[in-house]
């Protein structure tokens, strides 16, 4: 069974490289399958108000500690619930000042869409669709037609180069995607959206932090950010090169079967069993120069390491 479902997937239905500008991806004899239509399965379309205007460059020596909007509460903003609720799903995380660019970039667009929510734009158009838009992942010239929401990660991610893998990319902008639409709007349903492993610790509510340790993947590694964050120990510059060098999902099908393709459109979704795949943690893995780099968070998350992988 498992044969014929990847024999379904890698020989489905041609994408049509030149056409989807994906050359850099697919090659002439590779194939996408379709996904079947459903409720949830658009991830983008025109009728969302796209207001963001971008990410920009996260790595640099300046960044920008403010965007010059008004600071709002975000605890008590429109789009969070009373805070009779504020012990559960609905707890917001509590971050420090920017660190870097990245941080600056997240605060920014954070604060910018519970802007909209206070000028009364509907809940569904802040947050928009449910699934980040993969196509403008790949083909960064479509991302002016994404969600700001998808736009902001694709943005990001296009300044990672070591992040190559289609795999990698695809997982990093789900989970980053799925943290910030629960931030924007903390309801029971998109915290319930959240891998078990991506919820915020105790220390991520308590204790201010950088706002780029609450997207990492291993929930132990998160706890010893926050509790022992040092710029000088910890500096991001230094942090994301090995990471996401290293940074592997260990999926053992060809990197196209992360993908399906909408029956009605050329838009690219993520695959289900991808998906399941990626909800794992004990998928995620670092490699060797990660560990070198970073010897004080062994044990923190899952080593693989010339051949031989141990989790955490």
């Amino acid at each position: 069974m498992l044969d014929q479902q990847r024999h379904d997937l890698i020989h489905g239905l041609d994408l049509g490289a030149e056409r989807l500008g994906l050359d850099f991806l697919l090659g002439p004899s590779q194939r996408v399958a379709r996904i079947q239509n459903g409720t949830n399965g658009a991830q983008d379309s025109p009728g969302f108000n796209r207001t963001w205007a971008g990410a920009g460059q996260v790595m640099g020596s300046g960044f920008n500690q403010g965007s010059g909007m008004p600071r709002l509460d975000f605890a008590t903003d429109a789009l969070t619930p009373t805070s009779d609720n504020l012990a559960g799903y609905s707890a917001p995380i509590k971050n420090c000042p920017p660190t870097c660019p990245l941080d600056s970039l997240l605060l920014d667009f954070l604060q910018e869409r519970r802007q909209r929510a206070a000028e009364g734009l509907s809940p569904q158009d802040i947050i928009g669709p449910k699934y980040p838009s993969v196509s403008s992942l790949l083909n960064p010239m479509s991302s002016r037609f994404s969600h700001p929401l998808s736009k902001v990660f694709t943005d990001i991610l296009q300044t990672f180069p070591d992040l190559s893998r289609l795999p990698e990319r695809v997982a990093v902008l789900y989970i980053m995607f799925l943290i910030m639409r629960w931030q924007i709007s903390p309801t029971q349903e998109n915290y319930d959206r959240l891998p078990e492993w991506m919820t915020p610790r105790p220390s991520q509510l308590f204790t201010p932090h950088p706002a780029w340790i609450d997207h990492l993947p291993f929930p132990r590694m998160r706890e010893k950010l926050v509790r022992d964050y040092g710029p000088a120990e910890f500096p991001f510059e230094n942090f994301f090169i090995p990471f996401t060098t290293t940074l592997s999902l260990n999926w053992p099908y060809e990197d196209t079967d992360t993908l399906l393709q909408s029956p009605d459109s050329d838009e690219l979704l993520i695959n289900p069993v991808f998906e399941r795949h990626l909800r794992r943690l004990e998928n995620w893995t670092l490699g060797d120069a990660f560990a070198k780099a970073f010897p004080g968070l062994a044990d923190t998350y899952g080593l693989k390491s010339e051949g031989q992988e141990r989790r955490r």
